[in-house]
């Protein structure tokens, strides 16, 4: 069963239960209004029967007793025989009677005792308000029971209440047919979710509510766009991630496959007889040379796994120092490195050999795209509490839609390139992880034709107390 059918079958009964309460206590008030004025009615001319015959027994010069027939019958017939009242002597004893005879004896005798007026039901169904009065004439008393009709407000009511039935009827049809409109209405951003999460399921990722408003619905729809959107995200990383492991399996074996087809191919033809001396040199070149190509990959492989997965320690290291060790570790026939660093000592907060393979990576890419005669740049600014590294060139830059995948591994712009100037595919990646594991992260500026620059930031440490100084 459905949210809205539910809701419907909920609120139905309670609006019926409040209109039938609210019309029943309605009609019950206006019938005991009614029943009240009636009774009042009725002991307003019980009182005035009451002083007729006692001022016409205390007139009459005769026993009371018997002279109550007499009165009683003049009394029925000035009236017509529409009076219904009975006379009794002190004793009880029934003088005259002008009851109808579905008023029973009984209730009659009964009130002779009772104090005030009494509602009975006759056999017939018919209701009547009964009142007995006590009257003293001279040494005796009589009684008068007089008996009024109150069929008037209880047939009022029973009219009032088949009305109201039908009226009822109306009203809690119309009453529910707005119900159904507003629940179906209020429901609809329901069904909108219920919608958008079965297109979802079925692979339409990007299926989303955006329902407007700020009820709890709403607060729903946002929170299930906020999912939806975590959702897709985490399948574009996964379908991501699956790419660049299928990625890397396939550049490494083919990072693999190449120099080990060069050192099969040259080590075969050093095992031919009378191979040409020169020949014979240059395939053993060739061979040194793969063998170092494959011995750097490894290395940096290997490099890569620990830093990745590896727990780091950070430490302080002088910024002198690093840019130290970063020259002693260039080659010597490298281009010239110009290096613009703050004078004042500078302490960050890392690991020395790791920030230097990080360094020594980026110089070395950019040697690479630099033009022969040009010149490679690092630039270090320090702040209060963070020092930023540059490593720029002039060379021939880095297309666009290539900036985003520099960072994987074994991603190459130019192939040949690279593998010309003995480059694996996996610095960038190693630099990258080097960074993470410092709370970093590169940052790539290129145009083609103009150069390049990969920007990083680390935390730098307070300055050392008086007396101390940097570690050489």
């Amino acid at each position: 069963m459905k949210l809205s059918q539910k809701l419907l079958l909920a609120v139905l009964p309670v609006l019926g239960l409040v209109l039938s309460l609210g019309g029943w206590l309605l009609i019950r008030q206006d019938f005991t209004a009614l029943l009240a004025a009636m009774q009042r009615q009725a002991e307003t001319e019980q009182l005035r029967e009451r002083s007729a015959l006692q001022a016409e027994l205390l007139s009459a010069d005769v026993d009371p007793v018997l002279y109550l027939p007499e009165y009683g019958a003049a009394v029925d017939r000035y009236t017509g025989g529409e009076r219904a009242f009975a006379l009794f002597s002190d004793s009880g004893v029934l003088a005259y009677s002008a009851m109808p005879q579905q008023v029973q004896l009984a209730w009659q005798l009964a009130l002779l005792d009772a104090d005030g007026g009494m509602l009975r039901t006759a056999a017939d169904g018919s209701r009547w308000y009964l009142i007995a009065d006590r009257i003293p004439v001279r040494e005796t008393a009589v009684y008068y029971v007089g008996a009024y009709p109150m069929d008037t407000a209880y047939n009022t009511q029973a009219m009032l209440l088949a009305s109201y039935f039908w009226i009822e009827l109306a009203v809690f049809a119309a009453a529910g047919l707005a119900v159904w409109f507003m629940i179906h209405r209020l429901t609809r951003p329901l069904r909108a979710l219920d919608a958008a999460s079965r297109q979802i399921a079925a692979g339409d990722y990007a299926r989303r509510t955006a329902l407007p408003g700020s009820d709890e619905i709403a607060a729903l729809s946002r929170s299930f766009d906020h999912m939806a959107d975590a959702l897709q995200a985490e399948l574009d990383s996964r379908a991501l991630a699956v790419r660049q492991r299928e990625d890397f399996i396939s550049a490494l074996s083919h990072e693999l496959k190449t120099p080990m087809t060069s050192i099969l191919g040259y080590a075969q033809l050093l095992r031919t007889e009378g191979a040409d001396p020169e020949l014979r040199e240059r395939a053993a070149g060739y061979i040194a040379h793969e063998a170092r190509r494959l011995e750097s990959l490894s290395r940096k492989l290997l490099d890569l796994m620990q830093v990745t997965r590896g727990t780091v320690t950070l430490g302080p290291v002088p910024l002198s120092a690093l840019l130290t060790a970063l020259r002693r570790a260039l080659p010597q026939n490298s281009l010239p490195l110009a290096v613009r660093a703050p004078e004042a000592p500078c302490t960050l907060r890392g690991d020395a050999d790791l920030l230097c393979d990080l360094l020594l990576n980026l110089v070395t890419n950019a040697v690479r795209a630099a033009p022969k005669d040009g010149c490679v740049h690092l630039d270090v600014t320090a702040t209060a509490d963070r020092v930023q590294f540059a490593v720029w060139d002039t060379g021939r830059g880095v297309p666009p839609q290539d900036l985003p995948r520099l960072t994987e591994p074994f991603y190459m712009v130019d192939k040949s390139r690279a593998r010309a100037g003995g480059g694996s595919g996996v610095g960038l990646a190693l630099c990258q992880a080097i960074a993470a594991a410092h709370g970093a992260a590169l940052a790539f500026e290129s145009q083609p034709g103009r150069g390049t620059c990969v920007r990083f930031e680390l935390d730098r440490l307070p300055p050392p107390e008086a007396g101390e100084e940097d570690a050489p």
